[in-house]
């Protein structure tokens, strides 16, 4: 085998190896990338020891590095704080702590409530409430509401 197809074998492993990155194929494209720099690396060490060592050299610095950028090229830049604006659906629902409202629906144990005209999807700590009857937020842990039945 020639130097030029080895080294044209090596340069399209790699470029599957990056390709790996961008098309979600289940690892079919990385097995693909490695045999091709295993089969050039082997037929690389036939022509010349230097040129199978130069291979491996060039692998252990070039795929990491190419693995590095494209993942890092995927990944969001942007920080999103609550300070420029952003904040998830459920954030500051500390606000609600011991309000009262109705059941929409019936707590069965989850369902939905009316606090203030607005309507929140709660759970219930495994009581059945049933619909109209007041209940009272007694615990927001992330983003689940739980409530009581009030007291008649």
């Amino acid at each position: 085998m020639s130097i030029e197809i080895i080294i044209t074998i090596y340069f399209a492993a790699l470029a599957i190896l990056v390709l790996e990155v961008f098309v979600p194929s289940g690892g079919v494209l990385a097995v693909l990338g490695g045999l091709g720099l295993l089969v050039s690396i082997y037929y690389g060490f036939q022509i010349s020891p230097f040129l199978g060592i130069g291979q491996i050299l060039a692998s252990i610095i070039a795929v990491p590095l190419m693995f590095f950028y494209g993942l890092k090229k995927l990944t969001l830049n942007k920080k999103m704080d609550t300070e420029e604006g952003f904040h998830s659906d459920k954030s500051g629902m500390d606000y609600l702590l011991n309000k009262q409202g109705v059941a929409l629906t019936a707590l069965r144990p989850s369902g939905t409530i009316i606090i203030e005209g607005k309507r929140f999807d709660v759970v219930t700590e495994g009581e059945m409430i049933d619909k109209d009857t007041p209940v009272k937020i007694a615990k927001i842990e992330g983003a689940r509401i739980i409530v009581k039945a009030v007291p008649k």
